[in-house]
C-alpha cells in the first residue's frame, strides 16, 4: 500500500509537469493575429457593426450589438453581448481569444470534475482531463473569437447540474441551474436543443421526487422553467425570427435529408457505431454495477445525438459530428467515453506495478508528440498576413474579396497593423461587400488594382 501511495504521488507531478508543458504550448494560439471571416465579423458586431461597415465606423451601443446580430449572424448573440463587455478592457488579439480560452479551460475543469467525482481519483481525473485537449475541433474552438466555446462549456456543465441533481432538487438550486442554462442558451441554437432535453428530464425528476406535494412540485416546474421560457423568448423575437423563422435549411450546409451518403462516410459510421455501443452499454446498465451511476449521461447522450439525427433529417440542423457544428454531441460522446475509461483505469490502477504509472504517462506523452502540430491552431491566410506585413507595402491600389475584408479591417483599425495604418490604410485599399460581391464581380477590372487579396489562390478562381 505505501508503494501505491508513493508511485501515486510521483505520478500526480508528472501529469501536472505534462499540463504545464501542454498549456506552455498551447497558450501560443492566443498569439494569432488575425482573425478571420466570421471572427472578424464577430468582432464587429460586439461593436454594433457589421462585416460590411466602412473602415473607422464608430463602435456603438448594446442595442446596436443586437441589431447587428440579428442581421449578420445565425447565433442568438449571447457571444456577441458578452465580447461586447469584454472589448472594453482591450481590442486586441490575445484578449479576445482569451474570452473563448477561458470556457475551453472550464470544459477541461469539467472533465477533470466529473471524472474525480466518478471515480473518486485525481490521478484519473487529470488523465482525463487531456481528452478534449486531444480533440482538435474542442481545442481550436478553444481559442476562435465565436460561441462554439461558450457551448461547449454550457453542455458540459448540464452534465455537472444532473449529477448534482441526483442528490437533491431544490427550488434554490433549480433557480440557479436554470439561470446558467438560460446564459448558455444564448451562445448557439444547437445549445437550445440539448438544454430542452435535459430539461426535460429534470422536470421528470421534480415530479417524480418522493417528498412534496403536487401543488410544491408544480411550483418547482415555474421556479425551474420560468428563465429558460423568457430566454427562449428573448431568443426567438430578437434573433431568430430574422435570421431563419422557418428554420429551413442552410445552403452550404449537409444536410441527412439531402444527402444521405453523409452516413457511409467511414468517420460518421464510426461515430454511430460509437452511439450504438452507448445504447447497448445503457441496456446493460442493471447488469454491470459501475454502468448504474452513468445511468443518466448514458440516456442522455444517446437522445441528445439521435435527435440531432433526426433534425437532419428534417432539414432543419446540419449532422456533422466531427465537427464545430455539433460540437455537443461530440461532447457528450466523449464523456460517456472517458466515463468507461476511468472505471478501466480505476481496476488498472488498483493494481501493485509500479510501472504501469510510468507507462501511462509514457504512452500520454507519446500521444501528445503525436499531436503536436494540432496543439497549435492556424486561423489565418498565411500569403496575406505575410504580404502584407512588410514594413513598407509597395502598392497603391489594393481590393479585398468580401470574405477578407472584415478580418483586413480588423487588422489595420484594431490589431497588429495599427501602426501601419498611416500611409496605406484605409486609402489603397476597396472593400468588396459581401452581399454585393456578385454585382461586383462582373463591374470591376481586376487589372486595375496592385494587390489581390482573397482566400482563393488566383482571379479566376474568384471570378
Amino acid at each position: 500500500m505505501e508503494a501505491i501511495a508513493k508511485s501515486d504521488k510521483v505520478f500526480k507531478y508528472l501529469l501536472i509537469g505534462i499540463y504545464s508543458i501542454i498549456f506552455i504550448t498551447i497558450l501560443h494560439n492566443l498569439r494569432t493575429p488575425y482573425l478571420w471571416f466570421d471572427e472578424a465579423g464577430q468582432f464587429f458586431i460586439s461593436k454594433g457593426l457589421n462585416h460590411n461597415s466602412i473602415p473607422y465606423s464608430h463602435p456603438n451601443g448594446l442595442l446596436s450589438v443586437i441589431e447587428n446580430n440579428k442581421h449578420y449572424n445565425l447565433d442568438p448573440g449571447g457571444f456577441s453581448v458578452l465580447l461586447h463587455f469584454w472589448s472594453y478592457i482591450s481590442n486586441y488579439h490575445i484578449w479576445l481569444r482569451l474570452l473563448p480560452f477561458i470556457f475551453f479551460i472550464g470544459v477541461v475543469c469539467s472533465f477533470i470534475f466529473l471524472s474525480y467525482k466518478w471515480t473518486n481519483n485525481l490521478n484519473i481525473a487529470l488523465l482525463i482531463g487531456v481528452i478534449p485537449i486531444l480533440t482538435p475541433v474542442v481545442l481550436a474552438m478553444g481559442f476562435e473569437v465565436r460561441a462554439y466555446s461558450m457551448e461547449s462549456l454550457g453542455t458540459m456543465l448540464t452534465i455537472v447540474a444532473l449529477e448534482h441533481f441526483k442528490k437533491d432538487v431544490t427550488n434554490k438550486y433549480l433557480l440557479v441551474w436554470s439561470c446558467i442554462f438560460s446564459f448558455f442558451m444564448t451562445s448557439r441554437y444547437s445549445e437550445i436543443v440539448v438544454v430542452i432535453i435535459v430539461s426535460l428530464y429534470i422536470v421528470f425528476l421534480i415530479l417524480n421526487k418522493t417528498s412534496g406535494t403536487l401543488k410544491q412540485k408544480l411550483m418547482s416546474v415555474i421556479i425551474y422553467l420560468l428563465p429558460l421560457f423568457v430566454t427562449f423568448i428573448y431568443i426567438y423575437f430578437f434573433a431568430l425570427i430574422y435570421q431563419n423563422k422557418s428554420l429551413a435549411p442552410v445552403a452550404y450546409l449537409p444536410y441527412l435529408k439531402t444527402d444521405i451518403s453523409l452516413l457511409l462516410i467511414p468517420k460518421n459510421m464510426l461515430f454511430l457505431c460509437l452511439i450504438v455501443f452507448l445504447f447497448i452499454v445503457y441496456l446493460f446498465k442493471n447488469r454491470i454495477p459501475f454502468i448504474k451511476k452513468y445511468e443518466t449521461l448514458l440516456f442522455l447522450t444517446v437522445i441528445v445525438n439521435v435527435s440531432f439525427i433526426v433534425l437532419s433529417f428534417l432539414n432543419m440542423y446540419p449532422w456533422l459530428p466531427f465537427s464545430n457544428r455539433s460540437i455537443s454531441v461530440l461532447l457528450l460522446t466523449l464523456t460517456c467515453l472517458s466515463a468507461i475509461l476511468g472505471e478501466l483505469l480505476l481496476v488498472l490502477f488498483k493494481s501493485t506495478d509500479i510501472l504501469k504509472y510510468y507507462l501511462i504517462a509514457y504512452i500520454l506523452l507519446f500521444t501528445l508528440y503525436l499531436k503536436k502540430d494540432n496543439l497549435l491552431i492556424r486561423f489565418y491566410n498565411n500569403n496575406v498576413y505575410v504580404e502584407l506585413e512588410r514594413d513598407s507595402v509597395p502598392y497603391n491600389k489594393i481590393f479585398v474579396n468580401s470574405t477578407e475584408s472584415p478580418s483586413i479591417k480588423y487588422m489595420y483599425e484594431y490589431g497588429k497593423f495599427k501602426s501601419k495604418k498611416k500611409n496605406i490604410y484605409p486609402k489603397c485599399f476597396t472593400f468588396e461587400k459581401w452581399h454585393e460581391s456578385i454585382v461586383n464581380r462582373s463591374r470591376l477590372n481586376l487589372k486595375d488594382y496592385d494587390l489581390f487579396i482573397s482566400p482563393m489562390k488566383n482571379v479566376d478562381d474568384w471570378q
